[in-house]
């Protein structure tokens, strides 16, 4: 028992310390993660992450509301992976620079590794009211660090379980929860479906991020589309 609250305690102690000091945030996040993916790893991942956030900008994705002149956006330096280095949740630092606005936000920002490839997906999003920051002017956007800190709470808080192991069952919710449909009554489903039927919850939910990811680049036209440089190329 003594040992195991050791353990907590220096693993709590590297996640507090990865969120204090923004220069060596990711560095120390990487701690985090040490047991089930290298730190070069997580790096690639999060460089591919920055690299599709680039793209929807390049193409001015609907869905995802990136207006210059109204929003600036920064993607967390903290990303939370499960054990089983297939499924991430991170999120979207969101800035709103109107001037009469008085609120900021903060956007679930989730990957997960089909066939060997990364796909990433905004989740729910987060109003925060500048209000909740005592002192701070309330038509001035809150800093990036600001936001990350209120990200911690947010959005992070159900990452880790008591004695410091990954919490699987977060990952379930968000991944798996009510709005991406019901692996036993995939009848309900049927208008995204249209009659497929799958064996394994595995592939049900896989192919539902997927008509996401797809859905995301349907009011583009696909011979305007603009890349990446070859190397940076993602879905």
């Amino acid at each position: 028992m003594l040992n195991q609250g050791i353990k907590f305690l220096i693993f709590f102690f590297i996640f507090l310390q990865a969120c204090t000091d923004e220069s060596s945030m990711q560095i120390k996040i990487n701690a985090i993660t040490l047991k089930v993916i290298t730190k070069s790893e997580m790096n690639k991942i999060y460089q591919k992450a920055n690299d599709s956030l680039t793209l929807w900008t390049l193409n001015k994705l609907n869905s995802y509301g990136f207006e210059k002149g109204k929003f600036e956006y920064q993607l967390d330096s903290l990303f939370c992976i499960n054990t089983l280095n297939n499924r991430i949740v991170a999120c979207l630092l969101e800035r709103v620079i109107v001037k009469e606005s008085d609120n900021d936000g903060l956007i679930y920002f989730c990957g997960e590794k089909i066939n060997d490839q990364w796909y990433f997906f905004k989740g729910p999003s987060i109003v925060i009211p500048r209000s909740m920051i005592e002192g701070h002017p309330i038509h001035s956007p809150l800093s990036y660090q600001q936001l990350h800190q209120i990200a911690l709470k947010e959005v992070y808080s159900g990452y880790l379980k008591s004695n410091g192991e990954i919490n699987e069952d977060w990952f379930t919710s968000q991944f798996e929860g009510p709005g991406w449909g019901n692996f036993n009554n995939q009848a309900g489903s049927d208008f995204l479906i249209k009659g497929k039927r799958f064996k394994t919850k595995k592939e049900f939910f896989e192919f539902m991020h997927l008509m996401v990811v797809k859905a995301n680049w349907n009011s583009v036209n696909k011979d305007s589309i603009k890349q990446l440089p070859p190397k940076n190329n993602l879905p």
